[in-house]
């Protein structure tokens, strides 16, 4: 037998060659951007959002649409900090009856959902006014690998008929420098879509909550660059 061709040749031949290999496999998946997958969305921010969603289908037609009450029905929940998280969970898990009596969710939602209750309306106790009247992200809206998503997103679906690549130079209005465009015109315009003279479709039913977010990162990082 040929000594190049004998096993323990071989076996030093790919150990070698492994060698050689393994600083450039981790060199070229080191090279990888950090924003080609997005982060998961924070843990905490995710459930205030859907908190929030929940809340709205559920709780707003006794605490009013941003939790800030109903004379004679329901008391605010905003800038209440009153109202400690165990007290929080107890009154959605079992209600309460008298004069405002409120059912007791904790017999028909699951315990994520209580949870998410639990985050909004404890997020709802530290702010009041416009501020909670917000619709919530659920996650940071100057991440940068959501703001990426969002811009490839937004220039696969918005760009080509309506805003113009990187959202400008289409047949809608430029959105670099734009700073009227708040949070929750940007979600529920794009979610809800708009009919008018500038007619849009409403992009609710084809993505996702946090997609659409990301679009609203991506939004509100264009409001920042100088319009051209």
């Amino acid at each position: 037998m040929n000594q190049a061709n004998r096993p323990g040749a071989l076996g030093r031949q790919f150990r070698r060659a492994s060698a050689r290999l393994l600083p450039m496999a981790l060199a070229v998946a080191c090279a990888v951007p950090a924003w080609a997958v997005a982060p998961p969305a924070d843990d905490n921010s995710a459930a205030v959002a859907a908190g929030q969603r929940r809340f709205d289908k559920l709780c707003t037609k006794c605490h009013g649409p941003a939790g800030d009450g109903t004379p004679g029905r329901a008391p605010k929940l905003q800038q209440r900090t009153d109202l400690p998280e165990a007290l929080i969970r107890e009154r959605i898990m079992t209600g309460k009856h008298g004069d405002h009596p409120m059912p007791p969710w904790g017999t028909v939602l699951d315990a994520k959902a209580i949870d998410e209750l639990v985050a909004y309306v404890k997020w709802l106790g530290e702010h009041q006014g416009t501020d909670a009247t917000e619709p919530v992200p659920p996650f940071d809206l100057n991440d940068k690998a959501r703001i990426e998503a969002g811009h490839t997103r937004f220039n696969k679906t918005c760009a080509g008929y309506c805003h113009g690549y990187d959202g400008v130079g289409g047949r809608a209005p430029d959105f670099k420098g734009r700073t009227d465009l708040t949070t929750k015109l940007a979600f529920e315009t794009i979610y809800n879509g708009r009919v008018g003279a500038d007619v849009m479709p409403p992009w609710g039913g084809a993505l996702s909550d946090e997609q659409i977010w990301e679009l609203v990162a991506y939004l509100h990082y264009l409001g920042t660059l100088p319009a051209e």
